[in-house]
């Protein structure tokens, strides 16, 4: 069997950094279509099936510096028979896929996270949370399936780091 990496991604990172990686692409997973993995040059668009195999694997390497630690999650299944696929993808809209924001300057971890969530009315919401549980933004509006509720607030992260203030009267 030969093995073929169609995408990769290593960078040291904070907690915080990775378990925001790790929402978004459990909420990209969540949806019915792709998922998009992003590394500022191109993309890599997987469509997995229904079901998958899920393993979780924790390791202790030891070696002459010392041991490691490593958590492995993997997600696999067979492209036989199945309506999934790999493809890369040249021109997508920024506001698509995962990937890590690059690496600040500040270290500064956020203060908060996004959340994406059904409303009574069964429309997809969004909103960010500052770490103390208050309600900073949202989306102001409903969308009909949770791919677009993430593609607003992806467009809101993409588009609003250096955005003004400006006095409306």
């Amino acid at each position: 069997m030969v093995e073929d990496t169609l995408f990769e991604f290593e960078s040291d990172r904070s907690r915080e950094e990775i378990a925001a990686y790790l929402r978004a692409l459990a909420a990209e997973f969540d949806t019915d279509g792709p998922v998009t993995f992003r590394d500022g040059e191109y993309a890599l668009a997987v469509t997995p099936p229904a079901s998958a195999a899920f393993d979780v694997e924790v390791e202790r390497e030891d070696g002459d510096g010392g041991s490691e630690l490593e958590i492995e999650l993997e997600i696999e299944w067979s492209e036989n028979g199945t309506e999934s696929s790999a493809e890369r993808v040249e021109s997508l809209d920024p506001d698509v896929g995962i990937q890590f924001t690059p690496e600040s300057d500040d270290g500064e971890p956020s203060q908060g996270r996004f959340e994406v969530y059904r409303d009574r009315a069964d429309e997809w919401r969004w909103r960010l949370v500052h770490r103390n549980g208050n309600i900073i933004a949202d989306g102001g509006e409903g969308y009909s399936s949770k791919q677009s509720a993430i593609k607003g607030l992806r467009s809101v992260q993409h588009n609003a780091p250096g955005a003004r203030i400006e006095d409306v009267e």
